[in-house]
């Protein structure tokens, strides 16, 4: 009898020992469950803090690459619509400097191959599918970049109000098998996530520029205008920079409201707005003070440069006239000096100003 019950005693410990692993691997899932779902709840409350959407992006990058649990590198392309164009915004793992130089058409994309992106999927050996379907150029260009060193790709796309916006996607360096359709589910979630945030990151720019803005001509309003300037009235002091603003008053514009109606006197304001833009450089500034009155800061420009800038302004719509109407204004330049504040910049600019349209009511 005693070998009998070795026997058994060595079955049931051997028995007790694979329920033991088993209820081990059963914690271990459990707990994973939970730390994921937690996770996935924190992830979805951070998200929606972040108002900077490229921020956003790589705060995705990061939180999609602790879930995924078989996630070496990642990257997210967005769709720039006035180039047609897959772009790359955001990678980990990878060097995003060299990644910018590549660009994608959409029919490019792995997803659009298996299913039009319209849902995510998992991509095995996504190097010869490149090497199948992508430009041999930048096929070339991502091999030079150690970016196809990839086995699998699990890709998902991204929506804003049910246009294309862009596309994530996780990679395993080593396994060809690496995702599972659990990750597709994770992956799909944390996306939902990602559009929400940036549906309200792309609402809360649109209100800050909508903010700085003059709704007629798109140009910077008074208020921002007034920011900047006192903004640069300090690095002026402290940096000793130059530069000068001009106060701009369109000359006999009531005329064109009375005879052609305030349309087309709104369509002559925007005109103006676009011309002053189009001959003057990207880091000067342009503002629209109300009615039509401009103001410009002119960086590094003393008062003879910035007579010679409106000089050229004002031969440009003489020969460029807008629906046969000749615009011109009357200008006052101030100069940046030491010690200047704002109201003195702006009361001298207006002062020559109106001098000028005096002037000119004289000489009629």
């Amino acid at each position: 009898m005693r070998p009998f019950f070795a026997v058994l005693i060595l079955l049931l410990s051997f028995v007790l020992l694979i329920l033991h692993n088993q209820y081990i691997k059963l914690r271990q899932k459990y707990e994973r469950e939970v730390d994921l779902n937690n996770l996935l709840i924190e992830i979805s409350k951070e998200l929606m803090a972040y108002k900077d959407v490229n921020k956003l992006f790589k705060k995705i990058l990061v939180d999609t690459l602790k879930i995924v649990e078989e996630g070496d590198a990642g990257s997210i392309l967005v769709y720039n619509k006035q180039k047609d164009c897959m772009e790359y915004v955001a990678a980990i793992g990878y060097d995003i400097d060299e990644l910018k130089k590549v660009n994608f058409n959409k029919d490019e994309l792995y997803l659009y191959k298996l299913n039009r992106l319209n849902a995510a999927d998992i991509i095995k050996n996504p190097r010869y599918f490149d090497s199948e379907f992508i430009d041999n150029e930048k096929y070339r260009m991502l091999l030079e970049m150690n970016a196809l060193e990839i086995k699998s790709t699990l890709s998902a796309p991204i929506y804003i109000d049910g246009e294309f916006y862009g596309v994530i996607n996780i990679d395993n360096l080593n396994k060809v098998d690496a995702f599972t359709n659990k990750d597709i589910e994770l992956i799909e979630f944390l996306v939902k996530q990602l559009e929400a945030s940036i549906k309200n990151a792309i609402l809360l720019e649109e209100l800050k520029y909508a903010l700085r803005r003059d709704k007629l001509t798109d140009v910077y309003n008074r208020r921002c205008f007034e920011e900047i300037l006192e903004k640069e009235i300090k690095r002026a002091a402290r940096y000793g920079n130059s530069f000068s603003i001009v106060l701009i008053d369109l000359d006999d514009f009531k005329p064109i409201n009375d005879t052609y109606g305030h349309k087309m006197g709104d369509r002559a304001l925007k005109y103006f707005a676009d011309i002053l833009k189009k001959n003057l450089r990207d880091t000067d500034v342009v503002a629209r003070l109300g009615g039509d009155e401009f103001v410009l800061l002119l960086h590094g420009a003393d008062e003879n440069k910035s007579e010679g800038k409106i000089g050229f302004i004002k031969n440009y719509l003489r020969e460029n006239p807008f629906k046969e109407i000749v615009i011109d204004f009357s200008y006052g330049i101030c100069e940046y000096r030491d010690g200047m504040d704002m109201d003195t910049l702006m009361t001298k600019a207006d002062d020559k100003m109106y001098e000028q349209k005096r002037i000119k009511k004289v000489e009629r």
